[in-house]
Formats: structure tokens, sequence, C-alpha cells
């Protein structure tokens, strides 16, 4: 079992969900900026995309400073981009819909425990390829869909080399704030990958034993 490096990192070697959608994954590998998208905007006073236009400002300036050019300080721009991470991306509601009818099978202690690894992971994985990759792509803001009340797709494209590629960004109004639980690039969504992925594992792993699974992952590069 090994990671592999692309947009949505999988967990297993092959996973059906992965196998599924590989043309598009790999035609997602080297898109720098989808990283960022996870980092997606809080605020109590704004609609949905001007809250996300916020927070990739945040994560854009942190990435621009020169205060974090020397190699030492990359472990601190890291942290830094994590922070904006967790503290505008939904991981409860994203590990939810992830698990699916499979979140049943967790107890309230193993949901709690599930959802900080698998949090940690996917910041962690996505941060270092954002610090690697980002090479100031711009990113245009189409317009919001309201789905339901407390719920907003925004509409947006990412340019890189010359293309510009589609990106929806789900999001929450949760205690007035609203936070991303999910990113779609070109119909591939982030939680549609790893509910694949999760079914397959749980085949055959017990909630404890998932768990492990991707805390092993946690140290790998």
């Amino acid at each position: 079992m090994r990671l592999s490096i692309g947009i949505f990192p999988v967990l297993t070697e092959s996973p059906r969900g992965a196998r599924t959608c590989g043309r598009w994954v790999r035609l997602l590998v080297c898109l720098p900026a989808l990283a960022l998208l996870l980092a997606t905007g809080s605020a109590r006073a704004e609609d949905p995309a001007a809250a996300l236009k916020r927070t990739v400002e945040d994560g854009v300036r942190i990435l621009r400073d020169p205060s974090y050019k020397p190699e030492g300080q990359r472990a601190a721009q890291h942290r830094r981009l994590c922070d904006v991470v967790y503290r505008d991306f939904d991981f409860a509601e994203f590990s939810k819909r992830v698990l699916a009818d499979k979140w049943a099978l967790f107890t309230p202690e193993q949901r709690r425990e599930f959802t900080a690894v698998f949090s940690k992971f996917l910041a962690d994985y996505y941060m270092d390829r954002l610090q690697e990759r980002y090479s100031g792509e711009a990113i245009a803001y189409r317009g919001v869909d309201m789905v339901a009340p407390g719920r907003a797709v925004v509409n947006v494209d990412v340019r890189w080399r010359g293309r510009e590629f589609p990106v929806e960004v789900r999001m929450l109004l949760r205690g007035g704030q609203w936070r991303a639980y999910d990113v779609s690039l070109l119909g591939v969504s982030a939680v549609g990958i790893y509910r694949a992925q999760f079914q397959e594992i749980l085949r055959t792993h017990s909630p404890a034993q998932t768990i492990e699974l991707v805390r092993s992952r946690l140290d790998q590069p």
C-alpha cells in the first residue's frame, strides 16, 4: 500500500474510485492552486464567494511572504497554511460524507479520532504540494448557487498554463460561518474520490484498523 502523488492522494494501491477516475486524476496532478481552495473562507457577515475570496487571499499572502523564502522557514510557513485550513474547512462534515453509510459503524470516539487523523493527513499533503508548486495562478470567481438554506456552491475558474479549469467549492453555513466541505474539479469530487476508497477499505478493515491505516500515512512523504 502506497500513497499516489496526485490531486487526490490515495490510501491503497488501487481503490475502485481511483481506477474509475484515473484519467482525471492524472490530468489534475500538476494543478497546484487546487490545494489552496481547500482552505476555503469563513466570515460572519459575508456571502460565500466573499468568504472564499478573503481566505484564498490569506493563503496567497502567506505563500508570497518573503520572510518564508529561506529554506529554514518552510516548516513555519507550512504551519501557517495549515492553520488557515483548520480554521476554515469543515473536516467533520467532509469526513462524515466520505464515510457515508459506514459512519454508523464508528463509535462517537472513533468518529472524532478518524476526523482528526484524516484532516491532518489531508492538510499536510495539500499544503506540502502548495508550497512546492504554487506559482501565482489566477482565480476568477464566477458566481454562487444557493442550493438550499445554509448551503452554497461557489463556482471559480483556476487559470494554469494558459488554460482555465472550472472548480466548484461546496460550502455550509454553520454557527454564522461559511465553511467548505467539498471541492470538485472537472466534475471530480474530493468527497466522491475518498468515499470510493473508504468503501473499499472498510470491506476488509474494521473502523479501528481504518483509523490506524490513515494514521500510518501521516509520517510518509
